[in-house]
């Protein structure tokens, strides 16, 4: 079972038996505070979960050299880069790396990367963030990354979500923690929904991260 956008609607005003309009109407903020308790949840499912549906890969090419390259939008989290031929490379502190490259004339393969301001004013097309490498290559190269992206959430465009079809709990759980901070309920309320969302989340984990991430004829099947 999975919950749509509409179904996960209604089902927060049932739990909440909540169906006003000051909860379900748009305000001057042009959301529904019962969407914006949806929105909520999936920000913080997406920061506090490593969901296999996220990940992603990509190849970026950064120039002879130029030790920068700007960090594609859908980027969420760096979770490894290594050049096409196979060698990671380690993720270092800027500051790190501008120690190890004081002379910017010195170039070679890269080994380190990290991140670095543009200096550029911040908008929703540009976060001003590049990555930085060390040592500045020395010709053309080509990186696969792997990363974790921020999905599109549910909304009245779009019904369904990895999230809500799979797990529904998850998403009906957090979303009630947000919707009881809105109407400002009791402590015991609020627990009882948080409680109810770290279990269902801990289970959904260990589905995303160990089940699905373990080889059965290397590791064997797993148990509990």
């Amino acid at each position: 079972m999975g919950l749509t956008y509409v179904q996960l609607k209604q089902a927060i005003q049932d739990w909440t038996e909540n169906d006003a309009s000051e909860f379900t109407t748009a305000t001057g903020s042009g959301k529904a505070p019962i969407d914006l308790c949806i929105e909520l949840a999936e920000d913080r499912i997406q920061r506090e979960s490593d969901i296999n549906n996220f990940r992603k890969t990509t190849t970026i090419i950064i120039s002879a050299n130029d030790n920068t390259k700007e960090v594609p939008q859908d980027v969420y989290v760096t979770r490894y880069m290594k050049l096409q031929t196979g060698e990671f490379l380690e993720e270092k502190d800027d500051t790190f790396i501008r120690e190890y490259t004081q002379n910017s004339a010195t170039t070679g393969t890269p080994k380190f990367f990290g991140y670095t301001s543009t200096g550029a004013a911040y908008s929703s097309s540009n976060r001003r963030v590049n990555y930085l490498f060390g040592p500045v290559p020395s010709v053309d190269t080509t990186l696969e990354i792997g990363y974790t992206i921020k999905p599109t959430g549910l909304s009245s465009t779009n019904a369904n979500t990895y999230v809500g079809d799979f797990a529904p709990d998850v998403i009906l759980y957090a979303s009630l923690v947000e919707a009881s901070i809105f109407m400002k309920d009791t402590g015991e309320k609020l627990q009882r929904y948080q409680g109810l969302y770290d279990r269902s989340l801990q289970t959904f984990l260990a589905q995303e991260q160990l089940r699905k991430r373990t080889d059965e004829f290397i590791k064997g099947e797993i148990k509990g």
